[in-house]
Parts: C-alpha cells; structure tokens; sequence
C-alpha cells in the first residue's frame, strides 16, 4: 500500500468556499493529467455532506492522496505551482495547498524550499521516504537534531 495524505485548495478571505471546492475538483483533474503525479498517485475525493437540503452534498472537501513508493513530493509543489498559474490572476493569489496528515498540516503558497521541506517531512514521517540525503542527516547529527527549529 502508500502514504494516505489529504490535500485541499484553500483560498484567501473574500473567496467562496464553494471556490475552494470547485479549486479542489480543479486540482484533482489537474494532478490525474499530469504525468509526473497522476501515475504515482490514487486519488479520492472527499465529498461534503447535505447540510439543510442544500445542493453542496457534492462538492469536493478534500483529496485523499494515496502515494506509490516512487512518488516524489516536489512532483506536488510543481504541479500545485503550475495549476495556481494556469488560474486567473484574482483567483491565483489566493491559492494555496493545504495537506495534512493526523494531527500535522503544512501549507503551501510559493513553493519555497521550506514549504517543499515541510511537506517531504509530512511525507516522509509517513514512511513513505526511506532515506534523507546525506547533507541532511550529517546537519541533524551535527547540531544534535535541532536543525530547523525556531
């Protein structure tokens, strides 16, 4: 089996939330396409339920990502980077990926190298990354594991 990570678009105040959904279902079809995470990934989309006879019992909450062992976590970021610019510009600034993993949650905006680092740690405490390289592991062992901390 993989990694179980959920993902969502979430969008800036002054946005619907039925935009971050439709943004979601955008985002879904976006990483089935693309070939650098489509075949790497099984997608499930996480429907909302009715709420008083609405009509939004099936908008997309969250995607359930389920990653293959050759998965790699900057195929995400860049496929998230390139869907946020294929939006129009009101909705492009808004943008961002969430993903979360029990009780751990990392946002990404830019896709700045510490977003990426944040993101393979969510990953990678999930088992799903079985090695760091090697510029990593010597900088924990040499500041004894407080490497990034604030």
């Amino acid at each position: 089996m993989g990694v179980r990570v959920r993902i969502r678009v979430e969008v800036a105040d002054g946005v619907r939330s039925q935009d971050a959904s439709r943004l979601t279902e955008a985002l879904a079809r976006w990483l089935e396409q693309d070939r650098t995470v489509g075949p790497y990934v099984k997608i499930n989309r996480i429907r909302s339920g009715a709420t008083d006879g609405a009509m939004s019992g099936e908008l997309v909450d969250w995607l359930a990502l389920v990653f293959s062992s050759s998965f790699s976590v900057i195929s995400l970021v860049y496929s998230h980077l390139s869907f946020r610019a294929s939006l129009p510009p009101r909705e492009r600034s808004s943008v961002r990926l969430v993903a979360e993993r029990g009780d751990s949650r990392v946002v990404v905006e830019a896709g700045s190298a510490e977003e990426v680092a944040q993101l393979m740690r969510l990953v990678g405490d999930a088992g799903l990354l079985d090695h760091q390289a090697p510029e990593s592991t010597a900088d924990t062992a040499s500041d004894g594991g407080a490497a990034g901390a604030s």
